[in-house]
Formats: C-alpha cells, structure tokens, sequence
C-alpha cells in the first residue's frame, strides 16, 4: 500500500474532492453501513468496538465498486496493534469480478484526513493561522498531513492528549519540517482563540462545551462524543458528508441532536454541495461552522481504487484466481 502511494495525501484529497462531488451529483452510491456491536450502551464503541461494512460504488474517472470492512478495538493500541483495522474488496462494475483484496487501514485514515482537509480548503477563515489538535492518535496524523495542505496560512499547531506519552510521541514524530507545535495543558487551553480545532478522540462523554465557539471557528469533529448538544446546535452552519448516514450512526453528534430533537436535517449542509459550488460555505470572517464527517464507504473505495490501480502499473501485489473456470454460467 505505501509502495503504491497509499500515504500520498495531495492524490487522496483530489480523489475525495473528485467522489464527494460525484456523490452530489448522483453518479455515486453510498448504501448504509451494516454495524456489529458488542452491546447496545452508547458508549460501546469506546469500550468494546464494533465492526462496520461499508458497500459502495464511485462513477466518474474512478468507475470502481466496493467494500470496506472494518474492525475498530480500542484495546488494540495496549496490544501494539492499530485501533481499526480494515480490508477493503474492489471489484470491476461491469462484470462483477473481484480486482483487488487489500489493506484498509492506511486508506481508512487517509480519506478521513483527506475529508477534514477539503472542508477546511473551503470553510476555514482567510488567513486562518492556528490549528488545534485534541486527541493524537492515527487519526491525528493523517488530519495533520491534510490540514498543512489546505491551511496555506498556518503559524501554529497546538496539542493536546490525556496521555503525556501520546503527545511526547507525537511531538517526536510531527514536529520536523512543520510551523511550531506547542502542547497544551487542555482541551480548553488547546481551543482558546484557535482558528481550526480538529477533534479525534476517544472520548467517552462530551467536552466542547457551548461557550467555547469563538468568532470563526471551524471545529472539525471526526470523533462522536466531543461537543455538548448545545455546542453543536450554536453553529452558525453544520456541515456533514452526508446527513442521513451521520444519523444513521448512533454515536455521532448529528445522531445525538436529531435524537434529542435538537437538529433540522434540512438545515445541515452536505460538503458535496459545497465543493461543487452548489452551497456558499462560509458567508463570513466571525461565523461558527462546525463539521462532522461521519466517513462514507465512496471515500475508502475511491482512494483504493486510486492507489490499486498505481500498484497494477508498478507491478506490485500478488495476482491469485478465484478458480480456472467457473463451475457454473
């Protein structure tokens, strides 16, 4: 996967650039995901994990269908193993044959960077220079490496992580060739008078509260439990990939709201709209926008399919058969 470019953020953020913008214009198609739990406490993904599959087909130059499946264990990390890890089936549209059997897990952080970096392209306020990130584990790096892309502006990169060996790691391993990065001692410290906040958490229970939004905020939230109720509904513009799989997903701050009859899903603006041009995004320098990509399966097998077809022209992987002739046609 890295050999064949899985880690080149410039090519994911056009190729999720290109599929959302597929998707709104329907020549994409994105069923819901089917999730297994453990248990039905709300809390359950934080302590026991879940598996999720993510079906999907992606027109345009990409002309791919596919699957992710994906695993996500919050022991695993203790264990020196990556919280989700994912495989991801590709298969040819036309005849239905499989093309590729490959890892997902590179992927699955890639295009979930590569999301928050395309919303901040576009919604972000001019000149934004300070960027905040609370919670430094995977997820972190990849918005990291989306977010320098498409904040041209950036001056600062604050951090924060309830582990002081997550953040002496991520220090260590982030730090070289970036603006400053500076810890901070909370998530409020982190958060005060930044320009972006990028959120990717494990968080049990909310901790952005209402009176945090500031003037020009734009609050990136990939994690579910990270803003109160309040806080999301104070927004001045809500922003998701899709509104009816970010209701779908029981955790996720949309779900919560619509659930505590607190959200108008006519109100809440698809990011496809925005980079098609069919949405203004942001009207002003002082306004609140608060995003939350809940991630689509068009994302996975968009940036797979990319990234497949650099290995079948590099000559890597391992060509198998499913049979020599097919028992029955």
């Amino acid at each position: 996967m890295i050999a064949a470019g899985g880690l080149d953020m410039d090519g994911c953020l056009e190729a999720i650039d290109e599929t959302l913008s597929l998707y709104q214009r329907g020549q994409a198609i994105c069923p819901q995901k089917a999730s297994l739990h453990w248990s039905e406490g709300i809390d359950s993904e934080e302590r026991d994990g879940r598996i999720m599959a993510m079906p999907a087909y992606v027109g345009g130059s990409l002309a791919m269908a596919g699957m992710k499946w994906i695993p996500s264990v919050p022991a695993n990390p203790s264990r020196g193993l990556p919280r989700g890890i994912g495989v991801i089936l590709l298969s040819d549209p036309e005849t239905g044959l499989p093309v590729a059997v490959m890892d997902g897990t590179v992927v699955s952080a890639m295009r979930t960077g590569a999301v928050s970096g395309l919303a901040a392209r576009k919604l972000a306020k001019p000149g934004a220079r300070t960027l905040a990130l609370v919670g430094l584990g995977v997820q972190a790096r990849t918005q990291l490496l989306s977010l320098e892309r498409t904040l041209p502006d950036l001056e600062e990169i604050r951090v924060y992580d309830p582990s002081e060996t997550q953040v002496a790691r991520f220090l260590a391993e982030q730090s070289e060739g970036r603006p400053p990065l500076v810890p901070a001692t909370s998530p409020r410290d982190a958060v005060r008078g930044c320009d972006v906040l990028a959120a990717a958490t494990m968080a049990p229970e909310p901790w952005f509260a209402e009176d945090w939004w500031e003037p020009g905020l734009l609050f990136l939230c990939v994690s579910g439990h990270d803003p109160e109720l309040a806080a999301i509904t104070a927004a001045d513009l809500i922003v998701t990939d899709d509104v009816a799989h970010e209701t779908h997903h029981p955790t996720r701050p949309l779900a919560r709201a619509e659930g505590a009859g607190l959200l108008d899903r006519e109100e809440v603006v698809p990011l496809g709209a925005i980079l098609t041009g069919d949405h203004p995004g942001r009207t002003g320098p002082d306004e609140r926008i608060f995003v939350t990509p809940v991630g689509m399966g068009i994302e996975d097998v968009a940036w797979a399919a990319r990234v497949y077809r650099r290995a079948a022209e590099a000559g890597l992987g391992h060509r198998e058969r499913l049979w020599d002739t097919p028992i029955w046609t």
